[in-house]
């Protein structure tokens, strides 16, 4: 298995190293994670005034500068461990980490991701290693960001 070393971070802290843990596709076609990293957030809706008398509704002839509204993006994570009891103990903190409150995801090459968790989901436990000896388990998990950025 590759060493994901360095391509996330949760909290300053380094997923692969930590919690063994990487966001990962199901299959060599599959692009979920980038697709939900890559989203862009709804626009917030101009305030207009609506008048019985006037067909449609009235907004100032200059728009304010357009902000997005909250999102909330559904990442998928692996995690590895060498023995199921590595698994179990990994899984366990990795989940700790994700409910503690503000999550700061620091993904290579991208910008940082301030969001908290809203609703994970429940794990595919694989109980016969991997190819590459390690015990594995996929999770999805949704995480809401209040204040989106590009």
């Amino acid at each position: 298995m590759e060493d994901m070393t360095g391509y996330m971070t949760i909290n300053g802290k380094d997923a692969w190293t930590d919690y063994g843990a990487y966001l990962c596709e199901v299959s060599a076609t599959e692009h979920v994670n980038m697709d939900e990293l890559r989203k862009m957030p709804k626009m917030k809706p101009y305030t207009a005034v609506s008048f019985r008398e006037r067909n449609g509704e009235q907004l100032p002839d200059v728009l304010p500068v357009p902000c997005f509204e909250a999102i909330d993006r559904t990442l998928q994570f692996m995690v590895t461990g060498d023995t199921e009891a590595s698994l179990e103990s990994r899984y366990s903190a990795l989940l700790t980490a994700l409910k503690s409150g503000w999550l700061v995801f620091g993904l290579k090459g991208m910008r940082d991701y301030r969001m908290h968790l809203s609703e994970p989901q429940v794990p595919a436990w694989y109980p016969r290693p991997t190819a590459q000896g390690k015990y594995a388990c996929i999770f999805k998990a949704k995480f809401r960001e209040p204040e989106p950025s590009i």
